[in-house]
């Protein structure tokens, strides 16, 4: 018995193992960004970097061990205390961009606070420099050779509406005024800056500030902008969400190649993978319509699954369980963590010879609920979590999978056999 149903497991698609809890941290603060997993320190061993809203930076090694942590202390002045939230001040809300800021060949720690200050630290927690703006800072920074001086520089937007470029020393190089804040997390390609903004506008200038061009959609831009060619061609798109519900993809002179509805806004950053083997990259986001939606390369439903509640994080797209097939990982804020089939599922009426022995791909009752003939969503795995999902990252080369949640936990997941 046991025999025929590893057979029929394998001929429906059906994945062994399951998800488990490793460990789990308590951070004693709100957590509204993802972990992120990164070796600091040159010891080929990760180290995973959370972020809180009582404004503290926190190194953890792999077994969930505090190395460091940085606590955001400013002094404010009278008048800034009887505008600012004395709460949210300090909070954290983008994850810290990880590289050579200084151009000593080290790596760095780069993050903003709500207060409007960019930190600069060591691989030890140590502040290397700040910077201060007149707004507050809810994207990531940018480090990148932006001016193509062979220094890296750090490029990062502000509610006080200004795009701002600073040198390794973190000095004012230039900053250069928008329309509405920038809380989109910049991004940089082929000597282009591109970033959202709150009037909607999808925005491409060169380091000098010169705008090469804008798209404007009808709400907010917070997403980051992915890079990608999704074809064989030699096209380098632009794909960002907006909060107007919509995914865009925009051509390297920002015109429109397509774009794709979902119902809910898209707050996070596109994840692009060949999902299905087939040459040709396709794209998947998290949407407050409750899904997981992934898109072909000409901007058509590939497939979508649904669940209980806001799909913000950026999808993970990735091996988890080493059988050489791709799944896609997403945290919903119905505090389950879902790992997907990344091919989907094609549903049918029947498979010849199959039909009334076992029930078929797709099928998860036993009344179809949706049309034949279609990609649908299929879920490989499910864990249930202690709140709602802020992001997922993998240590790489592993099974492993950190998770942070809005009530302050941490946990390691890993797929065991």
């Amino acid at each position: 018995m046991g025999g025929f149903s590893q057979t029929m497991k394998k001929m429906v698609g059906k994945r062994s193992g399951r998800i488990a809890k490793e460990w789990q941290y308590d951070s004693h603060a709100s957590l509204h960004v993802p972990p992120t997993v990164v070796d600091i320190d040159g010891d080929g061993i990760p180290e995973i970097i959370i972020a809180t809203s009582k404004g503290d930076l926190i190194v953890l090694d792999a077994q969930a061990q505090e190395r460091w942590r940085y606590s955001i202390h400013e002094k404010i002045g009278a008048v800034e205390e009887m505008f600012l939230d004395q709460d949210v001040m300090n909070s954290i809300n983008a994850p810290p961009a990880i590289g050579d800021a200084t151009g000593d060949g080290k790596t760095n720690i780069v993050f903003g606070s709500e207060l409007g200050i960019l930190y600069c630290l060591d691989e030890t927690g140590r502040v290397i420099w700040k910077f201060k703006t007149e707004g507050g800072i809810r994207g990531s920074p940018l480090i990148a050779d932006i001016n193509g001086d062979g220094k890296p520089e750090t490029v990062f937007g502000c509610t006080d509406k200004f795009l701002y470029l600073l040198d390794q020393q973190g000095k004012l190089i230039e900053r250069f005024e928008q329309s509405s804040p920038v809380e989109s997390t910049p991004g940089y390609s082929k000597g282009r800056i591109v970033f959202g903004t709150n009037d909607g506008s999808i925005i491409a200038i060169t380091p000098r500030g010169e705008e090469k061009w804008a798209y404007k959609t009808d709400a907010q831009v917070i997403a980051a902008p992915m890079f990608s060619r999704l074809t064989d061609m030699e096209t380098d798109y632009v794909i960002i969400g907006s909060t107007d519900n919509n995914v865009y993809c925009l051509d390297a002179d920002g015109e429109l190649a397509w774009i794709y509805e979902t119902k809910g806004a898209i707050y996070s950053r596109a994840a692009v993978a060949d999902l299905n083997g087939d040459g040709n990259k396709e794209v998947v986001v998290g949407s407050c319509d409750n899904n997981v939606h992934a898109i072909t390369h000409d901007g058509e439903r590939y497939w979508t699954y649904e669940t209980d509640f806001w799909v913000v994080g950026t999808p993970l797209i990735t091996d988890l369980d080493g059988d050489g097939k791709l799944e896609v990982v997403a945290g919903s804020y119905d505090h389950n963590l879902y790992v997907l089939d990344s091919e989907g599922s094609y549903i049918l009426d029947y498979v010849p010879g199959l039909s009334g022995v076992v029930q078929q791909a797709g099928h998860y009752s036993e009344i179809m609920t949706q049309e034949p003939g279609q990609h649908v969503g299929k879920k490989i795995w499910q864990f249930k979590t202690e709140g709602v999902i802020m992001g997922c990252a993998q240590i790489a080369g592993t099974k492993k999978l950190i998770i942070t949640t809005k009530k302050g936990l941490v946990d390691e997941l890993v797929h065991q056999e």
